[in-house]
């Protein structure tokens, strides 16, 4: 059902073409009958004129039994045009049945009756601007409609005679030899002209190799490094060029070399069935004979039975004539039947012969079908592996990436321990400080509970600063780092998915210019442009995908950050009443404190030093941090520029490679083309380099 359906539409699109006044865009449009008679009358107007014309009645559409008596006066007018003027008899062929057009717009019997006028097109005195026409049409309408025109012509009748046919298949059998000894004499050619390329190219390598010893015997290194470095260059392109045209020209032989294989095979196929039909010639006429030597030998033995009535009337009495008789009359007999049983077996052979011409037409379309196959497996192989070496390339390079990936983190973390591990040390240095003598005086003076409630109010006072200071400052310091890293991770994303959206934009208007100026060869470039846009549309999903789960992070990170602002809060809210306390306290022991403020100011000078060279040790390690993380910026930077270029060099090289295997895959099977097949050859054009 489907190649019918693909039938019926290739050949509404090839009556597309004509100009008619009628409309032919749809089958229900035709089905009519109005446009495909206006189509025959531009086809064979000498055939299909005027009065052909006034007999198709217009505006149809509603009543079905008019429709039926059109589409049957173009039938009944196509069969005389291919009986009178092409002299075909359209006997194997079915006949379109006109009251399922008619009545229910069957497509299948829509697309036999446009499969005729295909076949008078091509057959008409204009054939070649129809041909041309079809030509540039699509590959698979193309395609479909040569079917088409080979099952009309396997469905008309001609009758050859088996020694026409002997004469044509010596005549192919010629063509191939002289086809052979062309490419015989090709060959030969080619091979002098490698041979030439070759001895040129020794005289290439010799001259080099001179020239590179006077390089090195040459007293000024600077000029003659100049005047010796242009012409090795010079030298360098000319070899170049050699040894493309060399290896232009041996593929040339290669193919060549193929070709007059498949010739020679060909021609021994030729050759024995020539001596099979050469064979069953001899046969017929060794059959031949002996039917005329029966047919004499019954005419003589008409004769003979006269004479011998002749004889009995005469010679009533003789018995060897009646001896004779019996004789004759048993080898009559004889004959007759050996006459018969060679008529049965003259009718089992008609019966064989067109059996046998099924058998090969099917084993030709078997053998097509093969090699239609293999070459598609073998473009889906190299398509495969292609795309096995770029995941190859592709999974290397995210592996060396995630290992330098690994190598900054484990960097990144080890400083950022070390800059949480400095910050307590210099706290606990402070509380756990020494008194002096001084301090230790004043306190013998306090009573001993204001004593402990004033140790015990500093320690107080210090562990909750210092878990303030340690607990706070830590989370947010990592909150806020893995904050900032998220937020670069994002920006990255976005920044790479909005560079695939933009580079699927120019691979998308790259296609559409193909498109628009070559639509012969869509099939072959727009399949690396679809599978890079693939590759590219996956990509984008994958970067889609990421940048999703780095949202989620950031959704995490931004609650633990909201979780540690309310500890945060809570700890200065308890630091606060604290702070309270301690005032009521200090309110007490004022008078206690100013007799200490000089041991206190003591304490408080080496605090600020102590503080001061903290200070400055994490300045340092915060710069470090920072030009690390510039450092791996860049390096970043450098790495996805790298990548860039190795993408495009790396589509560029492959499309290139895919370009030239295409080219020298169709002009191996050029050769053995069909003419259609011939001209919808792409001409070589190389890609403009961006």
């Amino acid at each position: 059902m489907d190649k019918t359906q693909d039938l019926c539409g290739s050949l509404i699109k090839w009556l597309q073409t004509f100009e008619l006044e009628a409309h032919h865009r749809t089958a229900e449009d035709i089905s009519d009958g109005v446009a495909m008679a206006q189509a025959l009358a531009q086809i064979a107007p000498e055939w299909f004129n005027e009065s052909f014309t006034s007999k198709i009645k217009a505006d149809v559409i509603s009543n079905w039994r008019l429709k039926a008596s059109n589409l049957k006066k173009i039938v009944e007018a196509i069969v005389d045009y291919y009986q009178e003027c092409l002299n075909q008899h359209l006997v194997d062929f079915k006949k379109p049945d006109i009251n399922q057009i008619a009545e229910k717009c069957n497509r299948e019997e829509l697309g036999r009756l446009l499969q005729l006028i295909l076949g008078c097109a091509v057959n008409c005195s204009h054939k070649q601007d129809y041909i041309t026409i079809i030509m540039g049409m699509e590959e698979s309408v193309q395609q479909v409609i040569m079917q088409s025109i080979q099952e009309l012509e396997s469905g008309g009748v001609t009758v050859i005679s088996d020694e026409s046919h002997l004469q044509k298949l010596i005549l192919d059998v010629n063509k191939a030899i002289e086809e052979r000894n062309q490419m015989e004499q090709r060959c030969h050619e080619l091979d002098m002209q490698v041979s030439l390329l070759q001895e040129e190219k020794a005289n290439i390598l010799q001259e080099n190799k001179k020239l590179q010893e006077r390089l090195q015997e040459v007293d000024n290194p600077l000029s003659a490094s100049l005047v010796a470095g242009n012409k090795y260059s010079t030298l360098k392109k000319e070899f170049d060029t050699l040894k493309e045209e060399m290896f232009r020209v041996e593929t040339m032989r290669d193919d060549l070399l193929l070709k007059s294989e498949a010739q020679e095979r060909d021609l021994l196929e030729l050759q024995a069935k020539v001596e099979e039909l050469q064979i069953h010639a001899d046969e017929a006429r060794h059959l031949k004979d002996e039917i005329d030597v029966l047919k004499e030998t019954a005419d003589k033995v008409g004769k003979y039975e006269a004479t011998i009535e002749s004889y009995k009337r005469k010679l009533e009495e003789l018995s060897d004539l009646k001896r004779q008789l019996k004789i004759l009359e048993e080898k009559n007999t004889s004959y007759m039947q050996h006459n018969l049983e060679l008529e049965d077996e003259v009718k089992k052979n008609g019966t064989w012969k067109p059996q046998v011409e099924v058998y090969k037409k099917q084993v030709a379309e078997l053998h097509q079908k093969l090699s239609d196959e293999t070459k598609r497996a073998d473009k889906f192989d190299f398509e495969v592996k292609k795309a096995q070496e770029k995941i190859l390339a592709l999974t290397r390079e995210k592996e060396h990436l995630t290992v330098e990936r690994d190598c900054l983190k484990e960097t990144n973390e080890e400083l950022r321990c070390t800059q949480l591990s400095a910050m307590p040390a210099g706290g606990s240095l402070a509380v756990h400080q020494e008194p002096g003598p001084k301090e230790i005086g004043i306190e013998e003076m306090l009573p001993p509970e204001v004593k402990q409630k004033l140790t015990r109010l500093t320690m107080e006072n210090k562990m909750l600063k210092l878990k303030q200071e340690g607990s706070g400052n830590e989370q947010l310091s990592v909150v806020k780092a893995l904050l900032e890293d998220a937020n670069k991770e994002v920006q990255k994303l976005t920044s790479e998915n909005r560079l695939a959206n933009q580079r699927i934009l120019k691979l998308e208007s790259q296609m559409e210019e193909m498109q628009t100026e070559r639509m012969s060869e869509c099939d072959n470039d727009t399949f690396a442009l679809r599978k890079e846009l693939m590759a590219v549309q996956a990509q984008n999903r994958t970067l889609a995908a990421e940048n999703e789960s780095q949202k989620q992070k950031l959704e995490q990170q931004e609650e633990n950050l909201e979780e540690a602002n309310r500890k945060c809060v809570h700890l200065k809210d308890s630091l606060a009443r604290k702070e309270a306390e301690i005032q009521d306290l200090e309110e007490r022991y004022k008078k206690c404190v100013e007799k200490a403020k000089t041991v206190l100011t003591s304490i408080d000078s080496k605090q600020n030093v102590e503080l001061t060279a903290l200070k400055n040790q994490l300045l340092e390690k915060t710069n470090l941090i920072q030009r690390l993380e510039k450092n791996e910026e860049v390096k970043n930077m450098h790495l996805n520029e790298e990548f860039k270029f190795l993408i495009t060099n790396f589509w560029r090289l492959g499309s290139q490679r895919q370009r030239e295997s295409v080219d020298q895959r169709l002009a191996a099977l050029s050769s053995g083309q069909s003419f259609l097949a011939r001209q919808r050859q792409p001409t070589n054009r190389r890609l403009p380099n961006k």
